[in-house]
């Protein structure tokens, strides 16, 4: 098998491929899903309320903070352009495909697009905002930075201050969960006219992750002396191994020069090797790498 090298030029005409006709094909393996969303916003100078469809991605847990980026949105972006404006991000379900494609209709200014798409307007408990009923899940958020990128984009960072979900999803097991909501945009569909149609599309398949020993048994986000501290536990490495290694993690932080770059080595091997459950090579290369360090 080989690989394929595109240039930047050629991302952005949307590379072909000898035999495939959907130009968007080989463009969006280098876009891959989004998770879709509906925002509902309200023009500060009429009081109308906006409804646009786009996709959103989370950036921190604490506080909990998401990013959409406005570039096709032009009543979203005047009516979220300071600093403390109030919006719902509305996470849809794969039985609103239309609805969110309404969403991205270029409208007048002053027509509110969920009442075309015949959406429901759900009150919200902490900005004054309206999210969408229809949607399972609803973000009330507020605008914390603004960054307009490159002469048309603008890319907004908003706090999520409170959230609304169906309690019939909660009941539910998490795979048949994600094989209706949420949705993601995965690509343009192209017509006989030549024009092009957001896709979305779900989830289907949940896969196993690894678990204990090749990683700490509190999972992954967890220090590494706690890991090593777990491997000591259940006998998968002996009390000189343990301490060898925290000493060399230890080290890590705070050596310089060719000490830090063989350091790191070390201990990167190492850990590869407990992260793929390898014991054998792990005994050994704490053996031998213990004598002179």
């Amino acid at each position: 098998m080989g690989r394929l090298f595109y240039g930047i030029d050629e991302l952005l005409k949307q590379p072909s491929f000898p035999g495939i006709k959907d130009p968007t094909l080989v463009h969006y393996h280098f876009r891959p899903a989004r998770p879709a969303n509906l925002l509902i916003s309200r023009d500060p100078e009429t009081g109308d309320l906006n409804f646009a469809s786009g996709t959103y991605g989370p950036l921190t847990d604490r506080p909990y903070t998401i990013c959409l980026h406005l570039h096709s949105s032009p009543h979203s972006a005047r009516n979220l352009a300071a600093v403390g404006a109030e919006c719902v991000v509305a996470l849809p379900g794969k039985d609103l495909v239309r609805e969110t494609w309404i969403g991205a209709l270029s409208l007048p200014r002053g027509i509110f697009e969920a009442d075309v798409a015949e959406l429901t307007p759900l009150p919200s408990q902490v900005v004054g905002v309206p999210g969408i009923a229809e949607c399972p899940v609803n973000l009330e958020c507020r605008v914390e930075f603004i960054r307009e990128l490159y002469g048309r984009t603008q890319a907004l960072f908003l706090r999520v201050v409170g959230a609304t979900i169906d309690e019939e999803l909660l009941g539910r097991d998490r795979l048949s969960v994600i094989g209706e909501f949420p949705t993601y945009e995965v690509d343009d569909a192209t017509n006989i006219w030549g024009g092009s149609i957001e896709r979305l599309g779900v989830n289907g398949e949940l896969l196993a992750a690894p678990n204990f020993p090749a990683c700490a048994k509190a999972g992954f986000n967890t220090d590494m002396t706690e890991w090593v501290a777990d491997l000591l536990a259940e006998d998968y490495l002996s009390e000189a191994e343990s301490a060898r290694l925290n000493t060399w993690i230890r080290d890590l932080a705070t050596a310089s020069g060719e000490i830090r770059d063989e350091l790191r080595e070390r201990v990167t091997h190492a850990l590869r090797l407990a992260a793929w459950e390898q014991w054998d090579h792990l005994h050994a290369h704490l053996r031998a790498t213990g004598e002179g360090g």
